[in-house]
């Protein structure tokens, strides 16, 4: 573990989540905080375990799980670079977690005491509405997971999760997706069986996907725009422009 002091404040002002806070906020989380790396699959928080730090994702990802009584485990939700956990509420509210946060692939988090977090809340308004906003936004997401989860068919689930993983892993040519975890996980968050997952990516495949482990090349620019809706166009560069297949004036065609 580093201190977070090593790095300086450019880390914070780098972070949505510290945007416009005041300087003298930043170097009491440089004190107060340190910097920790997870290999995959390590656990840093589990189900059940007091809720004493707060965690902002500075590289890789990470997944919010819960298991059940028969030892069933499900993602709930997943996190990457910028995200923190836990929820505010949580933090205020919760003496210990309600899920475990695991490490889907190796992560470098910015780990500060929530005392510290709580008070700078407190005491900065700016801080605490962007903790506020990206609370809203998360919620957002997860509702539309969940409706995902009720309402769509495997296919569906698959296409618009490959959409998402190309606005975020896009490359220079805009055709090559990384799958940033392997399948197995893939097929827990969207609700599905592996088996599943394996016979979705086939159709995919004949449909002129190229598939080789964790990555995937789309044959043309449009070849995912017939999984797209209004949550994911938010984060299309060609969205409401002439290339989109799916809006008109800035509504989505139906």
């Amino acid at each position: 573990m580093d201190s977070a002091s090593n790095l300086g404040t450019h880390i914070f002002t780098s972070l949505p989540l510290f945007q416009g806070v005041d300087a003298k906020i930043l170097d009491g989380f440089l004190a107060a905080g340190h910097y920790a790396q997870y290999d995959k699959g390590a656990i840093f928080l589990a189900q059940g375990q007091p809720i004493t730090r707060f965690y902002v994702i500075l590289e890789g990802w990470v997944g919010a799980s819960k298991v059940n009584v028969e030892g069933q485990e499900a993602i709930l939700q997943i996190f990457r670079s910028s995200d923190f956990l836990p929820e505010p509420d949580e933090i205020a509210t919760m003496e210990s977690s309600l899920i475990n946060l695991q490490a889907l692939t190796p992560v470098k988090l910015l780990v500060l005491p929530t005392a510290v977090v709580q008070n700078a809340m407190n005491i900065s308004a700016t801080f605490a509405n962007n903790m506020l906003a990206a609370s809203v936004r998360r919620g957002q997401d997860l509702r539309d997971h969940i409706e995902q989860l009720t309402l769509h068919s495997a296919e569906q689930r698959v296409g618009r999760f490959l959409l998402q993983m190309r606005f975020i892993n896009i490359s220079s040519t805009g055709e090559d997706i990384a799958l940033p975890f392997d399948k197995a996980l893939i097929a827990s968050y969207l609700g599905i069986k592996p088996e599943t997952l394996s016979r979705t990516l086939q159709l995919f495949k004949e449909n002129g996907f190229v598939i080789e482990r964790n990555h995937l090349i789309v044959p043309d620019r449009q070849a995912l725009c017939d999984y797209c809706d209004q949550v994911t166009m938010r984060s299309c560069r060609f969205a409401h422009t002439d290339d989109c297949l799916h809006s008109t004036h800035g509504e989505m065609v139906t």
